[in-house]
C-alpha cells in the first residue's frame, strides 16, 4: 500500500511538465525496500514540487478574485468559519475544472506533508510551518493582502482541503427545492433563494407603472413652474 505523503506527491506530478518528471524519475533511488529510501523519496518530490511552482508566474487563485479573498479572510478574522467555509466551497466551483483540480491535489498534498508526525521537511522548523511560509505564493499571490492574511487563507485551505471540494449544503437544498418546483410544473424561480427583485402580480404592477407615471408628471409640472431654473436647463431636465 503506498504512503499517503508519497501518494498526494506523485498525484501533484500529473500536472507538471515531462521535463520535471524525468529528472523525478532520474534522481529516485531503485528501491522503496530500505526506509532511508522513503525518505530520499519524500525529499526529492518535495524539492521537485517546490521547484516547479516557485517558477510559475502566476499562483493558482487569481489576483483579479481579491474581493472574493478579502471577503472569505474577513469571515475567517471573524470567527464565521462555517460561512467562511461555505463561501470558499461557493468560489471553488466557479474555477475552471483543470485549475481547482489542481489545487484540490497540492492542498491534499500539503495538508499530508504539514503533518507534525510525518516526515520532517525542514530540521529547524516544524513541517506545518514550513508549508505555510513556503508554498502560500503558490497559491495566493496579492499586495493588496498583508503576509499573515495571505498566509490565514492559505492554512484554512489546507485545513479544510477534505471539505472544501464538495458541493456547499446550501446550494445542494437550492438545487432540490427548484428541481422540485419544476417537476412540479410550477415557476421554479420562486423560492428558489435567488431572487433580486421583489415578485408582483399583473394588477400591482400595472398600478406602480401608473403611480411612477403620476410621480414624473408631477415632477415635470415642478420643474416647468420653478421660475430658478433657466429655461435652457428645463428643457434639458424635461
Amino acid at each position: 500500500r503506498l504512503d499517503k505523503w508519497l501518494y498526494a506527491a506523485i498525484e501533484c506530478l500529473e500536472y507538471f511538465p515531462d521535463q520535471f518528471i524525468v529528472m523525478v524519475s532520474q534522481q529516485l533511488p531503485q528501491s522503496t525496500n530500505n526506509p532511508s529510501n522513503l525518505n530520499t523519496y519524500k525529499k526529492i518530490l518535495f524539492d521537485v514540487i517546490i521547484k516547479y511552482y516557485s517558477q510559475k508566474k502566476d499562483s493558482l487563485l487569481a489576483t483579479q478574485d481579491l474581493d472574493i479573498h478579502s471577503g472569505i479572510i474577513e469571515l475567517i478574522e471573524k470567527g464565521k468559519t462555517d460561512q467562511a467555509l461555505e463561501a470558499s466551497q461557493l468560489y471553488l466551483k466557479l474555477l475552471a475544472p483543470n485549475i481547482r483540480e489542481e489545487l484540490h491535489r497540492l492542498l491534499t498534498f500539503i495538508a499530508i506533508a504539514s503533518e507534525s508526525e510525518g516526515y520532517k521537511l525542514q530540521k529547524q522548523f516544524d513541517n506545518r510551518s514550513v508549508i505555510i511560509k513556503t508554498c502560500t505564493k503558490f497559491i495566493l499571490q496579492n499586495k493588496t493582502l498583508s503576509k499573515p492574511q495571505a498566509e490565514l487563507l492559505t492554512r484554512f485551505l489546507m485545513d479544510n482541503y477534505s471539505e472544501l471540494f464538495k458541493t456547499p449544503l446550501t446550494l445542494l437544498e437550492l438545487t432540490g427545492r427548484r428541481l422540485e418546483s419544476l417537476l412540479e410544473g410550477q415557476d421554479p424561480d420562486i423560492g428558489s433563494g435567488f431572487t433580486f427583485c421583489q415578485r408582483v402580480t399583473t394588477k400591482e404592477y400595472e398600478d406602480q407603472k401608473q403611480q411612477t407615471k403620476q410621480y414624473l408628471l408631477a415632477l415635470v409640472q415642478e420643474i416647468d413652474n420653478d421660475p430658478t431654473i433657466p429655461l435652457k436647463q428645463q428643457k434639458k431636465l424635461i
